[in-house]
């Protein structure tokens, strides 16, 4: 047996470095995300409600796969809110970005309007 299974654990929840966390936190992780999310929908199995006939969706797993599955919603989440984070610092970063040139572009038109009404 192994000191620690890792055979299909999420990697967050593996034995890593110190130093890996920086990568994984400044890693896109919207591929992942996109595999997990089929993953979890290959495990639900389609049902209807005995009382309403209503469409109701159930997991079908076992002890093992469940628990995994579980990891893989928990490090989901965790490369979600990293992707998040990220793009909103980008979005900030473009903010400003598109401000300056705003205002190099009006300082440019005016510099031109300026040389148009002198002569």
């Amino acid at each position: 047996m192994k000191p620690f299974d890792t055979d299909k654990m999420p990697w967050l929840f593996t034995p890593h470095g110190d130093g890996e966390l920086n990568e994984y936190f400044s890693t896109d992780h919207s591929k992942i995300i996109a595999e997990t999310s089929k993953e979890v929908l290959a495990s639900l199995t389609e049902s209807r409600d005995r009382l309403s006939g209503e469409v109701c969706y159930n997991f079908h797993y076992n002890q093992r796969r469940y628990r995994n599955t579980l990891l893989r919603f928990a490090d989901m989440i965790v490369r979600a809110d990293v992707t998040v984070k990220k793009l909103r610092s980008r979005i900030m970063e473009l903010d400003i970005e598109n401000r300056e040139l705003r205002k190099q572009l009006a300082d440019m038109e005016r510099k031109i309007h300026d040389e148009h009404t002198a002569v």
